[in-house]
């Protein structure tokens, strides 16, 4: 009886234990455009950043929040960043994704 007692104990406090919000991350390289689209997540409508990984790629849209990062219109980035990918609960129209500025690489007005 006893042993059962402690085994729904430890059950309960597993089930309550935290885990750290960070589910990992990777470094990343990305050229920012120099204009915002129209887009659209979930519920939420707004103008996103364009993003590429390779100069040659076609522009993406991303709703991914970019933290630390100055966006000018106009002008073009290369940005070294950290992406960040949460595996806590988010509303349903927020991102379980962040970037995270660690370098403006270059910066130069669209020609």
């Amino acid at each position: 009886m006893r042993l059962i007692a402690i085994a729904c104990i430890a059950a309960i406090l597993a089930a309550c234990a935290t885990n750290p919000p960070d589910h990992g991350s990777r470094s990343r390289l990305l050229y920012i455009a120099g204009d915002k689209v129209p887009c659209s997540h979930g519920v939420l409508k707004t103008d996103c950043l364009q993003y590429r990984e390779q100069p040659t790629d076609p522009w993406q849209p991303t709703y991914v929040p970019v933290e630390g990062f100055d966006w000018k219109a106009g002008n073009e980035y290369l940005l070294k960043i950290t992406e960040v990918h949460s595996k806590g609960s988010s509303p349903q129209d927020a991102s379980r994704v962040s970037w995270h500025v660690d370098k403006v690489v270059e910066q130069h007005p669209v020609q």
